[in-house]
């Protein structure tokens, strides 16, 4: 194991972001305790004997940027690691420079170090308050300097111009290694990102295409099946028993659900792949919802669930939309309205202007309410917000399907839901002139 890696927290090897990234941090912090001690040896010659006052000082700053890269190992959190470090660097400074000349001393170029310290903070409130320090010192010097609080220098004033050479000298040398070594890391991290985002994107494609043919497969044989179990149950020639016609429509009835998140999955897999085409026109609401409502006008009498559509009453609303895709983002939040009420419950579509370019139309239901758990996953693909505990049939996909074709055309979705007394979904979409319908 080489030094470098031995800096790096055990629980952070394995992660190659992460080892990366606190590789990166070691070596800046190393490469400034180097390049203070190259400074210590230059000092040391130029003037050849040195108080031993000074000679505490540069072990102070050769070791600081050491402590620091052991707190970071110890502690795992790069930000602490980096805030004491920077925080030492600045008082050591302050007091050399302090017993040095005060705002003129030969100390102050290592505050460049700092500053090169302060660069590879992420976090901008660390950064201010960092700066706040630094610029706090900074001002104390200055005050010292004015009010003539400061002892007799340490640094004869014929030593000076070669001292300020070398502190000027080492202090950019901290500044450029130490830049270079969190850049070259960052280039590498972001190397590492790109590549891990491009295999994602492939397995995302591969994912699509297999769900897209398999469910191409599917809905072959399924639609034979229902074909075929239509046929045996209304060929009068058979005798079938109350009981195979029962079983018959269970087959059918079964199919057809199949059949349905088959569907689902397909559609999903052509909007990842962005297969569907944009078809946008301007549309009347009264093209809409009734076409819509009267999809799930069976579904909703089985459940004795009453449907009520308050948008007759504003059919002079035009949106502006891709038909297809609209019509299936409103039969999905209808079907989900009805299929999650309670017998006997209702199913309210409304409209009203969102703002001045969209036409807001709601669906409430009188249903079972989602819980606020679920408000995160919502809208993913597959989430079934705890369904699988009652007794809906349902894949997850028509919500995500719903957002998907909504985001397309630049509309919004989203709901309001209280647990026991219902929901409403809603979808805005860009409001057309009534011009553009004419032409």
């Amino acid at each position: 194991m080489d030094v470098i890696t031995w800096f790096v927290p055990p629980n952070a090897l394995p992660d190659p972001r992460r080892n990366t990234r606190h590789r990166g941090i070691a070596k800046s912090l190393l490469t400034i305790s180097l390049v203070v001690s190259l400074m210590y040896l230059g000092v040391a010659f130029v003037r050849g004997t040195m108080p031993f006052a000074e000679h505490v000082m540069f072990a102070a700053g050769i070791l600081t940027p050491v402590l620091g890269a052991l707190l970071i190992r110890v502690t795992g959190d790069i930000s602490l690691g980096l805030v004491v470090t920077n925080i030492g660097g600045i008082l050591v400074i302050a007091v050399w420079a302090f017993l040095t000349g005060g705002i003129t001393s030969i100390a102050l170029p290592g505050f460049l170090a700092n500053i090169a310290l302060l660069s590879t903070f992420g976090n901008p409130a660390i950064l201010l308050v960092m700066g706040a320090i630094l610029g706090a010192a900074l001002l104390f010097l200055y005050t010292a300097t004015m009010q003539s609080w400061l002892p007799i220098s340490m640094i004869p004033n014929t030593e000076m111009p070669g001292l300020m050479l070398t502190s000027m000298l080492g202090s950019v040398g901290i500044v450029v290694l130490a830049g270079f070594v969190v850049a070259r890391d960052r280039a590498q991290v972001k190397t590492m990102l790109r590549t891990a985002q491009r295999a994602a994107e492939q397995s995302s494609r591969a994912k699509t295409v297999f769900l897209t043919s398999i469910s191409n497969e599917f809905r072959t044989p399924l639609i034979t099946i229902l074909e075929l179990a239509e046929r045996l149950r209304a060929e009068p020639a058979n005798s079938l028993t109350k009981e195979q016609l029962a079983n018959i429509g269970h087959i059918t009835n079964a199919g057809r659900h199949l059949l349905g998140l088959v569907t689902q999955v397909l559609d999903m897999s052509r909007i990842e792949a962005g297969e569907l085409k944009l078809n946008m026109e301007p549309i009347h609401t009264d093209q809409l919802i009734p076409p819509c409502l009267s999809l799930v006008a069976l579904a909703a009498e089985k459940k004795s669930v009453s449907l009520v559509d308050d948008c007759s009453t504003a059919s002079d609303w035009i949106v502006w939309a891709d038909r297809a895709m609209v019509k299936q983002s409103l039969l999905n939040l209808l079907s989900n309205a009805v299929k999650f009420n309670r017998e006997g419950g209702s199913v309210t579509i409304s409209c009203q202007r969102a703002g001045t370019a969209y036409l807001r139309i709601s669906v409430t239901d009188t249903g079972i309410g989602i819980a606020s758990d679920w408000k995160n996953e919502l809208f993913e693909p597959f989430s079934r917000l705890g369904a699988e505990a009652g007794n809906f049939q349902s894949a997850g996909l028509s919500l995500a399907i719903s957002k998907q074709l909504i985001d397309r055309m630049r509309g919004r979705i989203g709901y309001e839901s209280t647990v026991g007394i219902g929901s409403t979904f809603w979808i805005e979409l860009p409001l057309a002139e009534s011009s553009a319908l004419r032409a």
